[in-house]
């Protein structure tokens, strides 16, 4: 059995099979788990990307220095 689980952040691409598979197929469906995922997570807002990895953007820096003056 085969499991692949790609996450970046909170978006997640998870393939599993149980067929006997030769390397080229695996690299191909690595490839594909991972240009599905990188493609769903860019999908989202920039401001979602980046709070989804721990990131603060700009427009929230400029927030906090608007309230401190």
């Amino acid at each position: 059995m085969l499991n692949i689980t790609i996450s970046i952040g909170e978006v997640e691409c998870e393939m599993t099979t149980d067929a006997d598979m030769h390397f080229d197929a695996i690299e191909s469906l690595l490839n594909r788990a991972v240009s599905s995922t990188l493609s769903m997570f860019l999908s989202l807002p920039k401001n979602d990307r980046l709070a989804s990895l721990g990131l603060e953007t700009e427009d929230e820096f400029d927030d906090e220095e608007t309230e401190d003056q």
